[in-house]
């Protein structure tokens, strides 16, 4: 079934953006593309959306076409996955599926928008990117019970649809921006990774220490912002991209004085955050080889020469402060002529609607990454963003108002010969949903999860001490506290939670840009033993009881309702209510959770 939007309706959204100044942006693909300029490219006519002109394009050359529209009941389910990570109710599924229309599948793009779940959805994906976690890691692994507030303050920002640009200079130099509790938490991001809090005593192995500290740094912030390795020149001259060592440690010169540590702020609760600490930037010199101890020239703080349109001399000394260093360096790599600033982002928001970026490495668009699937598409996205004001929301309604992300998820034997991958995007490609949207989803359906927002973390693991170090075993806890959503959950470094590790959640003590999908008999496993599982399908079949009465059809129907989206078909229903009748409702429960519909996008 073809969703029906008016024809005034995608008219008027393309004249929008013909109205921006936005009909073109970048073409040709350079050997060392993603450091070109943004340059023009028309946006194909005659298709409508400006990204499904681009993507029919590039089908027709193979000799494909997009699939059908989805329907209504898959959409509303993709769309609530998508973005805020819980599954939709059954009255929203049914009131669209009576009224597919496009002014009401805007309605309903907007709604999700506007809902604060949308930033606990959204801030999950950046903070796998920055390396978000709530211990120290290494020896001894030191909780930090006071850094969430940088998480906090992530799920506020996308909540506010603060521009991606302030965004990011929020993150890298926040506190000198807005002194206070805002700022304070915004670096955190600097601060965000592991920290060896044991130091040696030799001055060399000390200083080494430090290098290796802030190496962890500015692989972070090249690769989060710019998709650059830039720590791969630190030890010599980068082996595929051009930036060289010279220019590794003149960037890393701008943030010499961020310190790992904890800051009072006046008004803020808690009164201590784990945070950035400006210091006095040491004056940096090229490490020879790497090594701490021996020494070359001195340089200043700077950028990378290789991008093109934008100056690396940020006209800094060694005498120059840690906030102007910073203040500096935010500057370049924000700059609205910055073509890896632009592309990086707008690429990072299509692999996390569609699975796959148009650039497959979305933290590496140099010479080891892939090449885009669709550069003219990426560069008119790129433009687009920032001629519009850099708000993520209009981007996410971009998207998701397309043909291309709208079709529908069937496999063609056809297109699967030419693009087995769905490269092209001839459809929509199914996927598992994360661990944490399953646990949140398993919490709503089941209508246990507490929406309580923001503050510390709940705690599911144990802290145990040895020597002087710790670890942190997971353990099953009850109660309405630990029914929150699990971007609240605590989360050291090497505190598995089974479930969540069983379907792949990573390690915080790296940046995560895509995450691994795998499947191992332990997820089936937890999904059918985890005792997590079985309370909440006891749960579930209390609700199930309070909403469909003692009728056994009626529970079953409601059950494929607020799990799946749909109702059973006259096979399942008869094997389901033979199910409850001789097991109970709670094993009705446990197999719909373990179902693929249950876990799968489609």
């Amino acid at each position: 079934m073809r969703l029906r939007m008016k024809p005034y309706i995608l008219l008027s959204m393309t004249l929008a953006c013909l109205a921006q100044g936005v009909t073109s942006w970048a073409v040709k693909m350079p050997a060392k593309w993603a450091f070109e300029p943004l340059r023009e490219v028309a946006v194909p006519v005659g298709e409508g959306h400006p990204i499904d002109g681009f993507v029919r394009q590039r089908l027709a050359k193979a000799g494909l076409a997009q699939n059908e529209t989805a329907t209504p009941g898959a959409l509303v389910r993709r769309l609530h996955f998508n973005l805020i990570g819980l599954p939709p109710e059954p009255e929203v599924i049914r009131s669209f599926e009576q009224n597919p229309t496009g002014k009401a599948y805007l309605k309903l793009v907007d709604e999700l928008l506007a809902s604060p779940l949308y930033g606990e959805r959204w801030a999950r994906h950046w903070l796998d990117v920055a390396r978000y976690g709530e211990s120290n890691g290494f020896e001894y692994n030191e909780p930090r019970r006071n850094a969430w507030p940088y998480r906090d303050w992530v799920i506020d920002a996308f909540n506010a649809d603060m521009p991606y640009d302030e965004f990011a200079r929020m993150q890298l130099v926040g506190d000198v921006l807005r002194p206070g509790a805002e700022g304070a938490a915004a670096v955190g991001f600097l601060v965000a990774g592991m920290h060896n809090t044991v130091l040696p005593a030799n001055v060399v192995l000390k200083q080494q220490a430090r290098a290796d500290e802030l190496g962890e740094m500015m692989g972070v912030v090249g690769q989060s912002f710019l998709g650059l390795t830039i720590q791969c020149a630190r030890c010599h001259d980068h082996k595929v991209d051009p930036i060289s060592t010279e220019e590794y440690y003149s960037f890393a010169a701008a943030f010499t004085g961020v310190r790992h540590g904890e800051r009072n702020i006046e008004g803020a609760n808690p009164k201590k955050m784990f945070t950035a600490r400006a210091g006095k930037p040491a004056v940096m010199r090229v490490h020879l080889r790497g090594n701490a101890g021996t020494l070359g020239d001195e340089v200043p703080p700077g950028a990378v020469s290789a991008v093109r349109g934008m100056r690396p001399d940020l006209k800094l000394t060694s005498a120059t402060p840690d906030a102007e260093r910073r203040r500096a360096m935010a500057g370049w790599i924000s700059h609205r002529d910055n073509p890896l600033f632009n592309r990086v982002i707008v690429n990072r928001v299509w692999h996390w609607h569609f699975g796959r970026g148009l650039v497959s490495t979305p933290s590496d668009f140099g010479a080891t990454g892939t090449r885009p699937s669709h550069p003219e598409l990426l560069d008119w996205l790129a433009g687009w963003f920032r001629y519009n004001g850099y708000q993520l929301k209009a981007l996410h309604r971009l998207i998701v108002t397309s043909e291309t992300y709208r079709q529908s998820a069937r496999a063609s034997a056809t297109a699967l010969q030419v693009d087995r991958d769905n490269r092209l995007l001839w459809r929509f490609s199914p996927r598992r949903v994360e661990g944490e949207v399953l646990r949140d989803s398993l919490l709503y359906v089941s209508n246990a999860l507490n929406t309580r927002q923001g503050g510390p973390g709940f705690e599911d693991v144990k802290e145990i001490h040895f020597n002087a170090g710790r670890y942190y075993h997971p353990i099953f806890r009850e109660g309405p506290e630990f029914d929150r959503r699990t971007v609240y959950r605590f989360s050291p470094r090497g505190g598995r939670d089974s479930l969540l590790d069983g379907f792949d959640c990573p390690d915080p003590s790296t940046t995560t840009p895509a995450r691994a999908v795998t499947t191992t008999p332990l997820q089936a496993l937890s999904l059918r033993n985890s005792p997590f599982v079985w309370r909440l399908a006891k749960r579930l079949a209390k609700r199930l009881e309070r909403e469909a009465g003692k009728n056994t059809t009626a529970q079953v129907e409601r059950a494929w309702l607020l799990c799946l989206g749909r109702s059973p078909d006259a096979n399942e229903a008869r094997a389901a209510i033979e199910l409850v009748r001789e097991h109970g409702l709670p094993a009705l429960g446990r197999v719909l959770f373990n179902s693929g519909e249950f876990v799968v996008i489609e």
